[in-house]
């Protein structure tokens, strides 16, 4: 072997010492960065662990309601937890729900609930004795007979009256194939005098629970 290459050879294995050397000093200094960040998070969590429990909470001394002997109901029915306020207005709101037994029957009222309401049953219509907002709604069942016309209709209209005219308040149509329960309703206002009916331009079951119609005062 010539000098030469003794040389070049001794210079390649410093060069990979040192470079071996320098992958070592890598590796080492990402191993105390890993482990200095290790130990930061370790110390955040105590932090926060001690905070944690220095945090008492608040005591609920004199905050006991005590209640009072007219309050307390150690026997009879359970106490009614409705407000005055809202069973009052509760019970002052009107309903009604009409129901035809048979097709040769009036419409009735199913509930007959007083007769200081302000929704009354006058001649098959839904009379209004007092100024509000009311929601009117309609449940119709038609039946499978053949139907007289290419559609069917249900029809909540407002009667004519003295200085009105009648208007349909909410109207659905159907297809003629229609089979089964429908159903229309609407938010309607009404005032004293006003009168609400019922249009169905086809047959329809009349068992209480497939067709009926009626209204409740909201306001």
């Amino acid at each position: 072997m010539s000098i030469k290459e003794k040389q070049q050879m001794i210079l390649d294995t410093e060069s990979a010492a040192h470079t071996g050397m320098e992958g070592q000093s890598r590796s080492s200094q990402k191993y105390v960065l890993l482990q200095v960040w290790c130990g930061i998070l370790t110390v955040a969590m105590v932090v926060m662990a001690a905070l944690v429990l220095s945090i008492k909470p608040k005591s609920t001394e004199g905050t006991v309601t005590t209640l009072k002997p007219g309050s307390v109901s150690p026997t009879g029915p359970p106490v009614n937890t409705v407000p005055a306020p809202l069973k009052s207005i509760r019970s002052s709101l009107s309903y009604i729900q009409l129901v035809k037994p048979s097709k040769s029957q009036p419409w009735q009222d199913l509930y007959k609930r007083c007769t200081s309401c302000s929704l009354i049953l006058q001649n098959d219509s839904i009379h209004c004795t007092e100024n509000g907002l009311y929601f009117m709604y309609a449940q119709v069942t038609f039946s499978k007979l053949q139907k007289k016309s290419q559609t069917v209709s249900v029809i909540l209209k407002r009667n004519a009256s003295f200085g009105k005219s009648e208007i349909h308040l909410v109207e659905g149509t159907f297809p003629n194939t229609t089979v089964g329960p429908v159903w229309v309703a609407k938010m309607v206002s009404l005032t004293v005098g006003d009168s609400v009916s019922l249009n169905i331009t086809d047959d329809f079951l009349t068992d209480t629970m497939l067709t009926f119609w009626g209204a409740f005062q909201l306001h």
